[in-house]
């Protein structure tokens, strides 16, 4: 279905092999909901999963779009043909006992008729580099220090590799996780990187930089559709810093993505929305193309929700800190 839909940057977020990869990590079962009306139509990629049994929520679920960038997405939409798919969502999300739904929507690709169905929660800015006016363009665009990191490297001898063996980048993005002290969703089971590593090949890739030694200083991971590449994933290690790889690895994969006609390169955002958010400083000093990351909750059954709240508390001994909690902390939480 997704296939046969216009391209639009980003569309790799809602192939299904994108969301079985996420399947295979554990974050629930792909489905998705078609709406046609007239010449609007809407396809809206989840994750369905079940609420745990032991908090008094067996038969009911929630659905959550897969990490990255997702949410409906609408063509030929008109504002009356939106509501009709809003209605029949409620109507579809009743029938199928949904109590929570949680929503990260694509910042390449926001309609403002969403806002007509979903309160949108501004989460955070990305940024992204065109590539339309080729390599020399975008670097003469980019900051100062991102100019000279880049020279540096040059200097260096760091050279920019595609790696044929995709668990070296598992391997340091593993370690850098654990340096940084990551929040447990970001470590990534070995069998979703897998599911990733199968991925067909026009649209995913795994790169590295290494120095003039040959040691690996940084490796990321990349997503391609027909309009754009999205920077997914990557990692560093505390060997390589004073070189900067990772300014390195981002020019050198806008480079690549310019000789593969690509337009646009999503490099994302920060984590969070705070000014003096390091890593946002970082990638917007590539370009000054920002966009809003935004996201929605919507609890369709809240008396349940309270109730699988409050279970999930007593058992935990824990505060929620996110919509869907209920899932962390439990023994066989999905059983």
């Amino acid at each position: 279905m997704i296939d046969d839909l216009p391209d639009f940057c980003g569309k790799i977020y809602y192939q299904p092999a994108y969301y079985r990869a996420f399947e295979i990590n554990g974050d629930g079962r792909p489905a998705a909901l078609y709406f046609t009306d007239g010449d609007t139509e809407i396809f809206y990629p989840f994750l369905l999963r079940a609420i745990p049994a032991q908090l008094g929520g067996e038969g009911y679920f929630d659905m959550q779009s897969a990490y990255g960038y997702g949410g409906p997405a609408i063509f030929g939409g008109t504002a009356e043909a939106v509501a009709r798919f809003s209605d029949e969502f409620a109507e579809w999300a009743d029938r199928a006992n949904i109590v929570a739904e949680f929503i990260r929507f694509n910042p390449l690709y926001s309609s403002s008729l969403l806002t007509n169905i979903y309160k949108l929660e501004l989460n955070r800015t990305t940024v992204s580099v065109d590539l339309l006016d080729g390599f020399e363009s975008l670097l003469a665009q980019a900051s100062a220090p991102r100019q000279r990191n880049y020279r540096k490297a040059l200097k260096s001898g760091l050279k920019f590799v595609t790696l044929t063996d995709y668990q070296l980048f598992t391997d340091m993005y593993e370690e850098a996780m654990h340096r940084l002290a990551a929040d447990s969703y970001y470590y990534f089971s070995p069998q979703h990187f897998a599911a990733l590593a199968g991925l067909p090949q026009e649209t995913r890739s795994f790169v590295g930089v290494q120095d003039s030694a040959g040691r690996l200083l940084a490796t990321g991971m990349f997503l391609f559709d027909e309009l754009s590449a999205h920077y997914h994933l990557g990692a560093s290690s505390e060997a390589g810093r004073e070189y900067q790889p990772n300014a390195f690895m981002m020019f050198e994969a806008a480079k690549a993505a310019v000789q593969a006609d690509i337009s646009v390169l999503h490099l994302g955002g920060g984590l969070s929305l705070a000014e003096d958010d390091g890593l946002f400083r970082f990638k917007a000093g590539f370009s000054k193309h920002h966009h809003q990351f935004f996201i929605a909750r919507r609890i369709h059954r809240a008396q349940l929700y309270q109730q699988i709240s409050q279970v999930w508390q007593a058992k935990t001994g824990q505060k929620p800190g996110i919509l869907l909690h209920y899932h962390e902390g439990l023994e066989h939480a999905d059983v």
